[in-house]
């Protein structure tokens, strides 16, 4: 396994041109033997082998609601199917987003993640919707996600839909700059059983089962059960942060076939969450259902439920009720609608601590909202147009409208040019409203935070133009470009009072920040033999911010360089025989100028061997360039940064 422990640009350039130019100066290294028998070269075709033809039969649901290919889709977008999961490495769900073009993921420590898309990255990131089988994972608190929380049985999971740029014309507040679906298996997937045992030095002990079974004639339950244990980060100032990171959850799912040409999928789970050296303990669960009904080979309907309950470290209880409804149907040739309507129940009950206070300490709201999006086909089919747009009334801003508009031209079977023109809104949450903070530093200094009752939303418009192409049979090309302009950004307007003799400085939440972010992203899918695939993308990313005359803040207004203006990454999937693959990755991201983070580069490796059917062993290491480096800031947040460190894992997956 190869590792160095510093960044030198002479052995990182080596060690690019290594990977590169190895399998084409040894073509018969890598490749099946001429031992092999056709049947083993045909299975390690359809190990790696993925055309254009099979590229547009991949499907996906969160750019529209409704199953559409890829290639058909007017958005930025990328999939994550479980082949490259399984080749990633990866043991959690924020490490696989890395995969992702044009998202920034960052560690902050062990169990903290930065993740966005197209800009303003930070601990609690705001303009980004996660979900988890159309459930929204977000957090009402301060309309984020808390990643230490999200997990999933990786194996459990058939793909990561990320949809790069605004989508709340049909999702609704909060995807501004993009959305993840992250959608598991149905039961009837899954039958049989599965362990999966990880040991390593980071991460110290991973385990995880599942066991799969009929339900009558027409239903397949799926029962599965993980837990893993985390070794603690090195801080940024050269001392262990002692902080292991330990959780374990259980849960569920049952898919059933009704008749009438109905389903119903039921799943739940729980969770709880450790930290040791602050002894913080976050847990909560869920229950989902979904009933669907197929009307006509052209129309479905389908009705949504859940109840999430979340518990954190004693300061935050919520509880939150939702419902969905959804119809797709063709009113007439050439249009196909979509349209429905949700409900949601939110209460929580916040703990006041010695510094910080939130008024009042429980808080009831709902949301409503309505969606109708109209996809006509124009040009014999080779033109389409997509309209659409979602109405949302919610406690603090009251009613929200988010419109788009966007348009697909296959200009030939290899060649295809889409754009697009939204509005999205980033509703207020209970932090901008209602929270506060005062800190006394000693008797002559304090620092005071405090949330606004007339914050309004946050609202982008944004301006998006993609193409698409398969220059060769093998090799396809994803281009998208955007231009983003922000209003009413939160600010944090900064002023100096005297209290007797202490000085306090204030932090009072405001809208009074403006942006303008613009890039690039582009994507490429090389099959370069039957057994050898390359993935690669670079995002080139600027912001511009500024701010509204009589605004004094001095945070967002130095946001420009809060983002690496250039990421990189090349990936290589390579089949040695049918039972042995060699798995590579390469990332750049540049520097993070404000918070004075340094460029990085990280290198991944994985050995995976298949010593017969159901059982596979693999070693990996990560972070492989460097001893330790540092990903991210928390300093904004109040979080301690780490050092993410060079780690090794060696895993088995054993199915029966």
């Amino acid at each position: 396994m190869i590792c160095f422990s510093g960044k030198s640009p002479f052995r990182l350039c080596s060690l690019r041109l290594f990977l590169c130019v190895i399998p084409l100066l040894f073509p018969h290294v890598g490749w099946a033997s001429h031992h092999d028998s056709e049947a083993d070269i045909e299975e390690l075709e359809e190990l790696l082998e993925l055309s254009f033809e099979q590229l547009a039969d991949v499907t996906l649901i969160s750019a529209s609601r409704k199953e559409q290919k890829l290639t058909d889709t007017p958005s930025a977008v990328y999939v994550i199917d479980q082949e490259e999961i399984r080749r990633s490495g990866m043991t959690s769900l924020p490490e696989l987003l890395r995969l992702v073009p044009g998202l920034q993921v960052a560690r902050i420590n062990n169990d903290t993640w930065a993740i966005t898309s197209r800009g303003f990255n930070a601990q609690y990131s705001n303009k980004l919707l996660v979900l988890m089988d159309g459930r929204t994972l977000y957090s009402p608190l301060f309309a984020g996600v808390f990643w230490d929380v999200q997990d999933v049985m990786l194996s459990n999971i058939d793909r990561i839909e990320v949809i790069r740029g605004p989508g709340g014309s049909l999702w609704g507040a909060n995807a501004v700059n993009g959305i993840i679906n992250i959608i598991t298996k149905s039961a009837a997937d899954t039958q049989g059983s599965e362990v999966v045992m990880s040991v390593g030095d980071v991460d110290r002990a991973h385990g995880a089962a599942r066991h799969g079974m009929k339900l009558g004639e027409k239903g397949a339950l799926r029962l599965h059960a993980k837990g893993f244990e985390q070794e603690s980060f090195d801080l940024t100032t050269n001392r262990n942060s002692g902080e292991a990171w330990n959780a374990y959850r259980g849960g569920f799912r049952a898919d059933l076939e009704l008749p009438s040409n109905s389903a119903l999928m039921l799943q739940g789970d729980i969770y709880q969450v450790e930290q040791d050296s602050i002894l913080t303990e976050n847990r909560g669960g869920h229950l989902m259902a979904r009933w669907s009904k197929q009307l006509s080979e052209d129309a479905n309907v389908a009705v949504q439920f859940f109840y999430d309950h979340t518990v954190r470290t004693d300061n935050e209880n919520r509880d939150i009720f939702d419902v969905d409804f959804q119809h797709t149907f063709s009113p007439m040739e050439g249009h196909e609608l979509v349209w429905g309507a949700g409900f949601r129940y939110n209460v929580d009950e916040m703990t006041n601590t010695a510094t910080t206070s939130w008024t009042p300490t429980i808080q009831r709201d709902n949301t409503f909202s309505l969606f109708a999006q109209d996809e006509i086909s124009l040009m014999e089919d080779a033109l389409h147009l997509i309209i659409g747009s979602k109405v949302e009334h919610n406690e603090y801003s009251g009613f929200e409208v988010q419109p788009s508009a966007r348009i697909l031209w296959d200009i030939t079977p290899e060649h295809s040019v889409w754009a697009a023109a939204s509005r999205a809104v980033r509703t207020p949450a209970r932090v901008d409203r209602n929270f506060s903070l005062f800190r006394a530093s000693n008797a002559f200094f304090a620092l005071s935070i405090k949330g606004s009752r007339t914050i309004e939303s946050e609202k982008l418009l944004a301006y998006e133009f993609g193409y698409r192409t398969q220059p060769m049979q093998r090799l396809f090309i994803d281009v998208a470009t955007f231009y983003n302009v922000y209003d009413n950004l939160v600010s944090y307007e900064e002023s100096t009072t005297l209290n007797g003799f202490q000085t306090v400085f204030s932090q009072n939440f405001a809208n009074k920040a403006q942006a303008r972010t613009y890039g690039i992203e582009t994507a490429i899918d090389w099959s370069v033999r039957d057994n050898w695939r390359i993935r690669a993308s670079h995002t080139w990313l600027k912001m511009d911010m500024g701010l509204k005359v009589g605004s004094t803040d001095r945070v967002i207004s130095a946001s420009d360089g809060d983002v690496p203006r250039n990421q990189f990454q090349v990936r290589s999937y390579l089949d040695i025989t049918k039972d042995l693959s060699f798995n590579s990755a390469l990332f750049y991201v540049d520097d993070i100028v404000n918070a004075s983070i340094p460029s990085y580069a990280r290198l991944d490796l994985q050995l995976a061997w298949r010593p017969r059917e159901g059982l596979e062993f693999r070693v990996a290491g990560h972070n492989l360039l460097d001893e330790a480096h540092e990903e991210f800031s928390g300093a904004t947040s109040g979080t301690t940064s780490s050092q993410v460190p060079r780690s090794y894992l060696a895993q088995m997956v054993w199915n029966f």
